[in-house]
C-alpha cells in the first residue's frame, strides 16, 4: 500500500514517452511510491530505459521483436518482498505489459499484458489494497464469510479489472485482446480467484477456524473423508476441540500434498509408532522413499529413530509428500512435521483446522490453475496469493523462519517452482 506517490516533472519523462494521458498520470498523479504487487522503482531514480539496454553486453538487440524494443523499463512485479517480472511501458500507446529479461538471448523475450493504461494500473492496485482491509467496494463483506462470500468477492475484484476498456489495439507482440486465451491477463487473475480463498472460512472456537459445513464433504467428495468416532481417538490427544474436529469434521483421505494414515500408525503416539517403524514405507498412505535410498528414517540407511523429548504427546497423523510426518500436540492441538528419524518438529500448520483449510485451498487452487494456467508466466506471484491467503487466517505456517533448519513448509513448497507443487 502506498502513502506517497512518484511523480516524474513533464520535463524530466523520457523523450519515447509521447502517449498525452500516460504523460498526464506520471506528471500529475504518479504512481504508487510502495506497493506489495509492483514496485516502480526505475522511475523513482529516474532510470527509466529502452529494453534494449537491459540486454548483456554482447546481446544482439537486432534480435528483440520490434515491438519490445521500444518499450521502456518502468518497474518491477513483486515476489516475496523482491523485484521479480520487469513491468514495461509502450510510451506510444500507454500498454502496460509484464516481462520475463533474458539478457543473453533476447529472441526468447515475449511481453504478457498487464494494464491497458497506468491509470488503469494505478486503480487496478488501489483495488487490490481495499480488498486486503474490505473497504471501499468490499466493505459489504466484512464480518461473512462462507463458499457464497469467495464467489461474491472474487466477482467484485474480476469486475474491477475487466470493466476498464482494454481496446482492440496498441497491444504489439502480445496481440489483440480477442485472440488471448481470456480476456483478463492471468495476473489479475490471480489477485481475483486465488486472494479471496480466504474469506472462506471465520474464526472459530477453540481452533482458528470455523469451516462451513459439508465444506470438505463438497471439495473431495464424503466417501474421501475420514472421521472418527470419540472412543477410537487416543487418550494422548487430549485438546478437546482437535478431538470434536476429527470426529464431526474429520480430514481427507485424498493424496495430494497430505495423506492421512489408513493403517495403524493413525493416532498412535510418536513413542509408539517410533518404537517400530523408522520410515514412511511401513505406513499406508504416503508412498515412502523406498528402502536404501538414503532419505531421513528410509528402511536400509541405518539411521536409528531419533524422539523428540516430548514424544509421548505428539500424536502421528499422516504424511506429507516431501517425506515428512505431520503429528499433532496432544496437549494444545498444533500441528507440525519432522523428517523421519529425527528429533525435532516443525510447525506445520496452528492447529487441524488451518490445516484443513489449506488442504481445501491447495485442491482449489490445482482446479483453477488446470482452467486459468496461471503457473504459465506468473507462478511467484501464484505462490504470493497462495501464502498470503493462507497467512491471514494461520501466521504459524507462514511465520519468518527463526534459523537454518526452521523454514515453513508451506510457503517453501508454494515457491519452489522446480517441486512443481503449484
Amino acid at each position: 500500500m502506498s502513502t506517497t506517490n512518484i511523480v516524474v516533472p513533464a520535463h524530466a519523462l523520457h523523450p519515447a514517452v509521447t502517449h498525452g494521458p500516460t504523460r498526464r498520470v506520471l506528471s500529475t498523479a504518479g504512481l504508487p511510491a510502495r506497493h506489495d504487487l509492483i514496485r516502480f522503482r526505475p522511475l523513482a531514480e529516474s532510470r527509466v530505459v529502452p529494453v534494449p539496454e537491459l540486454l548483456s553486453e554482447g546481446a544482439d538487440p537486432g534480435q528483440l521483436h520490434p515491438h519490445i524494443a521500444e518499450l521502456l523499463l518502468i518497474g518491477h512485479l513483486r515476489c516475496e518482498g523482491d523485484d521479480a517480472q520487469e513491468v514495461v511501458l509502450d510510451g506510444a500507446t500507454g500498454r502496460v505489459f509484464s516481462m520475463d529479461l533474458f539478457e543473453d538471448e533476447p529472441a526468447l523475450i515475449e511481453v504478457v499484458p498487464l494494464a491497458p493504461s497506468l491509470g488503469s494500473l494505478c486503480r487496478f492496485l488501489a483495488c487490490a489494497d481495499d480488498f486486503r482491509c474490505l473497504g471501499g467496494r468490499f466493505a459489504t463483506l466484512a464480518g461473512r464469510t462462507g463458499p457464497g462470500v469467495v464467489a461474491e468477492a472474487s466477482s467484485l475484484l474480476t469486475s474491477v479489472f475487466t470493466d476498464e476498456d482494454w481496446g482492440d489495439d496498441g497491444w504489439g507482440s502480445a496481440g489483440p485482446p480477442l485472440t488471448w486465451d481470456h480476456a483478463l491477463p492471468a495476473f489479475w487473475r490471480i489477485v481475483a480467484l486465488i486472494r479471496p480463498l480466504a474469506l472462506v472460512a471465520g474464526p472459530g472456537s477453540g481452533l482458528r477456524l470455523d469451516l462451513p459445513p459439508d465444506l470438505l464433504d463438497t471439495e473431495f467428495g464424503a466417501q474421501e473423508m475420514v472421521r472418527t468416532a470419540p472412543a477410537g481417538l487416543p487418550v494422548a490427544l487430549a485438546h478437546e476441540p482437535t478431538r470434536r474436529f476429527l470426529t464431526e469434521t474429520g480430514l481427507p483421505k485424498v493424496e495430494s500434498m497430505f495423506a492421512l494414515w489408513r493403517d495403524s500408525s493413525l493416532f498412535r503416539t510418536l513413542a509408539e509408532s517410533g518404537a517400530e517403524e523408522t520410515g514412511p514405507e511401513g505406513r499406508t498412505g504416503v508412498p515412502g522413499p523406498g528402502p536404501g535410498t538414503g532419505a531421513p528414517g528410509s528402511a536400509g540407511d541405518g539411521i536409528d529413530e531419533r524422539l523428540p523429548p516430548d514424544a509421548n504427546h505428539l500424536v502421528c497423523l499422516g504424511g506429507l509428500i516431501h517425506d515428512l510426518e505431520v503429528l499433532i500436540d496432544g496437549r494444545t492441538g498444533l500441528v507440525s512435521h519432522r523428517f523421519y528419524g529425527e528429533d525435532t518438529t516443525t510447525p506445520l500448520n496452528a492447529d487441524i483446522s488451518t490445516l484443513a483449510f489449506t488442504l481445501w485451498m491447495y485442491s482449489q487452487e490445482q482446479r483453477l490453475n488446470d482452467e486459468h494456467d496461471f503457473t504459465r508466466d506468473f507462478h511467484d506471484q501464484l505462490a504470493d496469493a497462495m501464502t498470503e491467503a493462507l497467512a491471514s487466517v494461520d501466521p504459524v505456517a507462514c511465520l519468518p523462519s527463526a534459523g537454518e533448519d526452521d523454514y515453513r513448509y508451506w510457503p517453501e513448497v508454494f515457491h519452489d517452482e522446480a517441486g512443481g507443487v503449484l
